[in-house]
């Protein structure tokens, strides 16, 4: 049994929220979420397996996050909760409700990263294979908050103060494990897995990321049937840096 390193925000006596963040991430990505948008829920935001404070050691595969999560579950306690996902996280959180369908009672995936082209996540190995580190954490805040607008720089700073640590070649880098990384690319592959119990599930889709299309989103429908209500936010992936105001309200009011 492995228990995965949480982060708690909100009302501890409030009803449960158990989030998942994307790859390369960590769980305190939800703080603002969890502060500004639902401040009287419980949110339990954990770092998966290979991410942040959590154990690195391997398999480093859905099944094994999905276990991960279940086992975290358990050691609190919490027989059903409601859960959020983004990207990576949402595909784990619609794995989970494939395999232990009463441990979700209703499901959010923040533009899940379902069956990625093959060539697309071999770039994207092969790409974290070569990076060389930061020389410095202005330079990780930098290569951080590229591309974005202004407005994305508070969550950016965030990031790095959470994130970054120094090395022992005296390099800066994301607290995450390289190999489970690597692998997580990989996994991204996986088809769209066939979930059978209809449930109340919502997909925010960042449409300018241009991940969630329409087949990903039949095929997601045809798990869950006429329980699943789709949200487009003019957005690129990382929904709650740029459009956090719109993501919010989508969350909230499937949520109530």
């Amino acid at each position: 049994m492995s228990i995965l390193n949480l982060h708690t925000f909100g009302d501890p006596d409030g009803e449960t929220l158990v989030a998942i963040h994307g790859i390369t991430g960590h769980g305190r990505r939800f703080r603002r979420l969890a502060e500004e948008a639902w401040p009287n829920r419980r949110t339990i935001a954990v770092d998966l397996r290979g991410h942040g404070r959590s154990l690195s050691d391997g398999p480093w595969s859905i099944p094994q996050h999905v276990t991960d999560v279940i086992d975290t579950l358990d050691s609190l306690g919490i027989a059903e909760t409601d859960l959020i996902g983004h990207s990576y996280g949402g595909v784990i959180g619609y794995h989970l409700l494939a395999r232990s369908p009463e441990r979700i009672r209703r499901l959010v995936m923040l533009d899940p990263a379902f069956a990625r082209p093959a060539d697309a996540m071999n770039g994207a190995a092969v790409a974290e294979m070569a990076k060389p580190g930061f020389a410095s954490s202005d330079e990780a805040l930098a290569a951080e908050w590229v591309g974005y607008p202004e407005h994305v720089l508070p969550a950016a700073i965030e990031n790095v103060e959470e994130h970054l640590q120094l090395g022992d070649d005296g390099r800066y880098r994301m607290r995450y494990h390289r190999p489970a990384v690597i692998a997580g690319w990989g996994e991204l592959c996986t088809p769209v897995p066939v979930a059978t119990t209809a449930r109340a599930a919502l997909v925010v889709v960042a449409d300018r990321a241009g991940l969630v299309t329409p087949a990903i989103l039949d095929a997601v429908r045809s798990g869950i049937g006429d329980e699943l209500r789709v949200v487009h936010v003019d957005s690129g992936h990382t929904l709650d840096w740029e459009r956090f105001d719109e993501t919010a309200a989508a969350v909230t009011n499937f949520l109530g």
